[in-house]
C-alpha cells in the first residue's frame, strides 16, 4: 500500500512512449487528484515529434529520456562515453529535459561521465553509489514520498503499472513534485 498521508509527492512512470502512453488512464488520474504533477520516463526513439508537441503542450506532465529505443532493460549498460555524449547532444538540440534514467536502472560509467559534463540529472538506485560520480546530481527512490511505476507492460508484466496502481493514486491527496524542482 502507497503512503498515503505525507503532504508532497513525487511520482514517475517509466516506459512513456507513442505506443505505450496510457493518456487515457493519465487523464483519468488528472481529473481524479487535484494539482497533479506526474514525471514519466519517455522512450525518445519511439516518439514522433508530432506525439511530444501535444504530449509537451500538457504542463501537469514533464518528459524526462529514458534510453534511446529501450530495446532491452539492459539497453545503457555498455554505452561508451562518446555514444553517450552523442545522445545527449541529440537530446539537447531536440529540446528535452536534462534528467536521464537508464531502463532497468542499468547504466554505464561512460554515460555517467557525460550526464556529469553536460550537467545533466540522473534516476538512479541507491546500489549505484560507488559507481556515480559524487559530483552527479541524482534523484533516488529513498523516501515513501517518492512512487514508481510503469505506464503498462512494454516488455513483459509490471506488478506496478498504472492500471494495476490507480486506485492507490487516485486517492493520494497533497502537493505534487516534478524531479528537476528537487534535483
Amino acid at each position: 500500500m502507497l503512503e498515503t498521508t505525507t503532504s508532497s509527492f513525487v511520482i514517475d512512470l517509466d516506459d512513456f512512449c507513442e505506443s505505450n502512453n496510457g493518456l487515457d488512464l493519465l487523464w483519468r488520474l488528472y481529473a481524479c487528484v487535484p494539482r497533479l504533477r506526474l514525471n514519466l520516463f519517455t522512450i525518445p526513439g519511439l516518439c514522433s515529434p508530432a506525439f511530444l508537441n501535444y504530449a509537451r503542450s500538457l504542463d501537469w506532465l514533464d518528459f524526462i529520456p529514458h534510453g534511446w529505443l529501450h530495446t532491452t532493460a539492459r539497453e545503457c549498460q555498455t554505452w561508451s562515453y562518446a555514444d553517450s555524449l552523442t545522445y545527449l547532444l541529440a537530446l539537447e538540440t531536440a529540446g528535452w529535459r536534462h534528467g536521464f534514467k537508464a531502463p532497468g536502472w542499468q547504466i554505464s560509467d561512460g554515460m555517467y561521465q557525460a550526464l556529469l559534463e553536460r550537467n545533466w540529472w540522473v534516476a538512479d538506485q541507491a546500489y549505484n553509489h560507488n559507481r556515480r560520480p559524487v559530483e552527479l546530481r541524482a534523484y533516488l527512490l529513498d523516501e515513501p514520498n517518492r512512487i514508481h511505476g510503469h505506464i503498462g507492460h512494454l516488455g513483459g508484466h509490471n506488478d506496478n503499472a498504472l492500471e494495476l496502481i490507480f486506485d492507490q493514486l487516485a486517492a493520494l491527496r497533497g502537493e505534487f513534485r516534478f524531479i528537476q524542482d528537487l534535483t
